[in-house]
């Protein structure tokens, strides 16, 4: 869901690895096809290079989902690694295969996978060394089966170091510095994605947007660092309320929040958004710019049930229309989007149905 993410990191590996391993092997394969005086070696090369083919066609699109072929990829590796094994008759040759196979599958599968495969590797290595004893003897094999499993071990270090930096990148790149909660860039990711879901589960969908009443004149009255601070309270005091599983707090701009749950009826969701309210009215904060001479705020959400029809920003539009009325009748109040007549909103899209 995140733009950084380590599953799109293993995917864009993946592909690139198949667009190199198709450079390499086409021409290769039609070379030794045509030339090789052995032609059961030119089909089999012929064969290996058009499964990678096929694997670059299923894996053609930007997206996550080609990591289902990941494993085939690395099954394909493994079956040359173990050709190279078996044919070559130098020890380099021999190692330089081996040295092939962990750095093709350590980027592109999850942590089991990795030691799955590292084992695989290590007992193909084995068998396949102790089937050729003409150049092999147990002593070679276990040396090479060691030094197979160290430059593995080594490779796994390398990438889950590569991929806590992009976790790192990741959580940076969806949260807002100021008030730790996730910022705008990221909401629409967690739109689509619990739109979906509720849209299989069947569980209603509620988004909420809040301002601070008079955000301004804190600025004014008090400075921008005092005004900082207080969205930084105003975020906590969010969060706190905010807890249940599927619950996201989104600082939406300014002094403006977004806050998008699931799983509560109309009912439930004006409870919810009441409780977002009176949490930021009990940091009991001074504010001598507005009437009530402390800190509120003012909301208004949307609990839509059938999540089938509407886009992703019409949440958001009715949402921003509730708090607009709640901003009309005096601040420091919820309004639900559909208690405003239709008549004062007739647009399809703020009635969240495609147009």
């Amino acid at each position: 869901m995140t733009r950084y993410s380590v599953e799109r990191f293993r995917a864009a590996v993946l592909r690139m690895y198949l667009r190199i391993a198709l450079l390499l092997t086409l021409p290769l394969s039609l070379m030794y096809y045509l030339l090789d005086a052995t032609p059961d070696r030119g089909l089999a090369a012929l064969l290996f290079a058009f499964f990678l083919l096929g694997l670059r066609w299923r894996t053609r699109h930007d997206s996550e989902d080609s990591l289902r072929y990941a494993n085939w990829f690395v099954l394909a590796m493994l079956c040359l690694m173990l050709y190279g094994t078996f044919i070559s008759n130098e020890q380099l040759r021999q190692e330089i295969w081996m040295m092939i196979f962990p750095i093709s599958f350590a980027p592109i599968v999850a942590a089991r996978e990795r030691i799955v495969w590292t084992a695989v590797g290590a007992a193909s290595i084995a068998v396949a060394m102790m089937m050729r004893p003409e150049v092999s003897t147990a002593v070679t094999t276990f040396v090479h089966v060691i030094a197979y499993l160290t430059l593995s071990f080594v490779t796994l270090l390398l990438v889950r170091h590569n991929e806590q930096n992009i976790e790192r990148l990741a959580h940076l790149s969806i949260i807002d510095p100021l008030t730790k909660v996730y910022n705008r860039g990221y909401l629409k990711d967690v739109l689509v994605g619990e739109i979906n879901r509720c849209k299989r589960s069947g569980l209603p969908l509620t988004v909420i947007m809040l301002d601070i009443d008079y955000f301004k004149k804190i600025n004014d009255d008090y400075g921008h660092l005092y005004g900082d601070s207080v969205l930084e309270q105003v975020a906590g005091a969010l969060r706190h309320a905010a807890q249940r599983a599927g619950d996201y707090v989104f600082r939406y701009g300014g002094e403006e929040f977004c806050i998008v749950t699931s799983g509560l009826n109309r009912d439930e969701a004006w409870q919810f958004t009441e409780k977002l309210r009176l949490g930021i009215y009990a940091l009991d904060i001074e504010n001598k710019g507005s009437p009530h001479g402390t800190l509120t705020a003012s909301a208004g959400f949307w609990c839509v049930y059938d999540t089938s029809e509407i886009t992703p920003s019409a949440p958001l539009l009715n949402a921003d229309n509730a708090l607009y009325r709640a901003k009309e009748a005096g601040r420091n109040t919820v309004v639900d989007f559909d208690d405003i007549p239709v008549a004062e909103d007739e647009s399809p899209q703020a009635q969240g149905v495609t147009a």
